[in-house]
C-alpha cells in the first residue's frame, strides 16, 4: 500500500507536469532553495535534450553530462536573475551552450593531435555509439563552432530559428544562411 505523502507527491508532480515553462519558473522562484518540486520538473523536462546538444559539442557522454549538470546548477543558483526577455528554453540552451563551449576550449588545450584522436576512436569500438552517430559527429567536427552550434540547436535541440538567433546572438537571416551552408558542407563531405 502506498502511503499518503507519496500519493500527494505524485499528485503534485502530475499537476506540475501540465504547466508550461513560464509557470514552472514562477513557482520555482517562489519555492527555491528549500522546495525543489517545480525546479525538478524543469530539470527533467530539459535534461535529456541538453545532454544530446552538449554531446554534439563534446563527443563524450561523460563531458556532456558534466556540462548539463553545471548548466542545471547555474539555473538553480540564478533562476531569480532570469528576466524573461526570451523564453526559458532559450535561456537554458544558452547556458548549456556556454558550458559546452567552455569545456570544449578547456579540453582542446589538453587533447592530443586530431589524427591521434581519430585513430584512438577507431580502435575504441566498444563505445555505445552507432556507426551513423560516429559519422555525424565527424561531420559536425568539420564545421566551425558557429555552424555546429546552429546545426546542433536545430536538429538535436529541436529549436526554431528565432530561438537559435537569440541563443547565438545573431540575426535570424544570418542563422538561416549559416544553417544552410553548414548542411551544404556536410552534404558535400558525405558525397565526396
Amino acid at each position: 500500500m502506498v502511503n499518503t505523502s507519496e500519493n500527494e507527491k505524485n499528485l503534485v508532480s502530475d499537476r506540475l507536469s501540465t504547466l508550461d515553462d513560464s509557470e514552472l519558473v514562477r513557482i520555482s522562484r517562489l519555492q527555491l532553495p528549500y522546495i525543489t518540486t517545480a525546479y525538478e520538473m524543469l530539470f527533467h523536462r530539459y535534461h535529456n535534450k541538453l545532454i544530446q546538444v552538449c554531446y554534439r559539442y563534446l563527443n563524450s557522454k561523460e563531458e556532456a553530462e558534466e556540462a548539463v549538470n553545471d548548466t542545471m546548477l547555474k539555473v538553480f543558483n540564478n533562476l531569480y536573475r532570469f528576466e524573461q526577455r526570451a523564453s526559458f528554453k532559450t535561456w537554458i540552451y544558452r547556458i548549456a551552450c556556454n558550458q559546452a563551449l567552455t569545456r570544449l576550449r578547456k579540453n582542446k588545450l589538453n587533447h592530443v593531435d586530431l589524427e591521434e584522436a581519430e585513430n584512438e576512436e577507431a580502435l575504441n569500438t566498444s563505445d555505445d555509439l552507432t556507426n551513423k552517430n560516429q559519422q555525424l559527429n565527424k561531420l559536425l567536427n568539420r564545421l566551425s563552432i558557429e555552424e555546429r552550434s546552429i546545426v546542433v540547436f536545430r536538429i538535436a535541440g529541436d529549436l526554431e530559428f528565432n530561438d537559435i538567433a537569440l541563443i547565438v546572438d545573431q540575426k535570424l537571416s544570418t542563422v538561416k544562411m549559416r544553417y544552410k551552408r553548414a548542411l551544404d558542407k556536410m552534404t558535400e563531405e558525405v558525397t565526396s
